[in-house]
């Protein structure tokens, strides 16, 4: 099960720091094109999510070796995509952005749930 949660894990690693760098490194007109025109947001806010992307993926790659910080970068990860679903709704921009956005959360509850259940299944053996 361990080796499960390390491929979601380097999958969703890659994919939000890819996503984040993107952010970060496109410019102005590009963000405003993606992001700020057509979701209401501006472009200095979407370059802070693309900083939280990139910190939350190191985290995750952090997380190969130490668990805990897979588990809370994965529950930030949560928390972007459910402001990332939530935006993609009010714009009415569901098939461009929300559908990978529903597929990112989906992997990212997987995830912590993997996790948890390799916590949980240290502990028992410990006790036994």
């Amino acid at each position: 099960m361990k080796w499960v949660s390390h491929i979601v894990q380097g999958v969703l690693a890659l994919g939000f720091l890819m996503a984040g760098l993107t952010k970060l490194f496109s410019s102005m007109d590009q963000i405003r094109e993606m992001y700020t025109d057509p979701l209401g947001y501006p472009p200095v806010f979407m370059y802070v999510v693309g900083v939280v992307e990139i910190i939350a993926a190191l985290g995750l790659i952090a997380g190969f070796r130490w668990r805990r910080a897979a588990a809370g970068s994965s529950l930030v990860l949560v928390i972007v995509m459910i402001g990332a679903i939530a935006s993609s709704l009010m714009a009415n921009a569901v098939v461009d952005t929300g559908l990978p956005a529903v597929f990112l959360i989906l992997l990212t509850v997987l995830l912590v749930r993997l996790i948890r259940y390799e916590a949980v299944m240290k502990f028992q053996m410990r006790r036994a």
